[in-house]
């Protein structure tokens, strides 16, 4: 029997659109007609560009159709931010479109001018960077009676547990991924990026200090450059003094972040262990492509039988690289 999950008129609940109720289903559709992604496997879910036309529009114009605040909570949840978006990041959503070029600028040329004398030659190289639609596919199983209920605490404890697991899904493969096997291309597999090489598994802070150098010769921010690395990484590097007996670590605590030589230093699991990440965030484009999908799936391996399911969340998404200098990659 199918279990109708009472809302009031302008909330929005993942289970209650899961369970097909009509004001969720309604919403839904309206996300995937005007925002839709060419790639549907599922129910569309309000995403960033929906919720800004919400919050702009009158009552009349339809701003009242939803809570701001309930579709926020679930669209944060099924496209979650990431640490690379956290440290400056810039998110992309697109509409319509598998695809979408990016230009990329390098080059540039200019001098010093006397009288009459003409300005140096441009000799600014332009390209472009391809953003392909790359499926990222996350589940969170449920039980039967699980989802047949539509309390807060459970919604609320599904869409923590499904946020953490498409974070790590789409995080590792922006970080990592081979661009091959549906793949997207990550930061560490991208072309032209700086590379050191360390002598060791676990770097010097001399080899750590030449990341520094080879990012501040390609004009990188100082300002503006992050360290990330694996948490195991991080916890050989609080340990690694600087120089025998000194007692001063390579990654110190100041001013409520944890720095090697003064730039502050992140971690996530999802970086592959034994590499290190020097960037400017800023270098980075994270696309997504129309809004999230979901679909419950209630039937594969014997789930019409024994009442189990799973929540499959679909995100079509890339990662663009727009200054591939600003990006240093420390390898053991």
């Amino acid at each position: 029997m199918k279990i109708s999950h009472m809302q009031p008129n302008n909330k929005f609940s993942l289970l209650a659109l899961l369970a097909g109720n009509a004001h969720e289903v309604g919403l839904s559709r309206l996300a995937a007609d005007k925002y839709g992604s060419t790639h549907i496997r599922g129910s569309a879910v309000p995403h960033g560009p929906m919720l800004r036309d919400l919050n702009i529009a009158t009552s009349a114009a339809g701003g009242a159709i939803a809570s701001h605040q309930e579709l926020a909570a679930v669209s944060s949840a099924i496209r979650p931010q990431l640490l690379l978006e956290r440290l400056g990041a810039v998110r992309v959503e697109v509409m319509g479109v598998e695809s979408i070029s990016f230009p990329r600028f390098s080059g540039g040329a200019g001098g010093w001018l006397s009288e009459g004398q003409s300005a140096a030659t441009n000799a600014t190289a332009i390209d472009s960077v391809l953003a392909t639609a790359h499926g990222a596919a996350s589940r969170l199983g449920l039980s039967r009676r699980v989802r047949n209920q539509s309390r807060e605490d459970v919604e609320a404890t599904a869409l923590r547990e499904l946020s953490e697991s498409i974070a790590a899904t789409i995080e590792a493969g922006f970080f990592a991924g081979t661009g091959s096997n549906n793949q997207p291309l990550g930061l560490l597999n991208a072309p032209g990026i700086g590379a050191v090489a360390f002598a060791a598994a676990t770097p010097t802070f001399a080899e750590l200090v030449a990341m520094i150098e080879t990012y501040a010769d390609a004009d990188g921010d100082l300002a503006a450059a992050q360290f990330v690395l694996h948490p195991s990484d991080l916890a050989d590097l609080l340990k690694r003094e600087i120089s025998a007996d000194s007692g001063e670590t390579a990654i110190q605590y100041i001013d409520g972040a944890h720095r090697i030589a003064g730039i502050p230093c992140n971690a996530s699991r999802h970086l592959t262990e034994g590499k290190h990440l020097l960037l400017d965030p800023t270098a980075v484009s994270c696309v997504y492509f129309g809004p999230a999908q979901v679909e419950m799936d209630t039937f594969s391996n014997g789930k019409s039988i024994n009442g189990g399911a799973e929540i499959c969340v679909f995100n079509f998404c890339d990662v663009v690289l727009n200054r591939p200098a600003h990006v240093v990659a420390g390898n053991g």
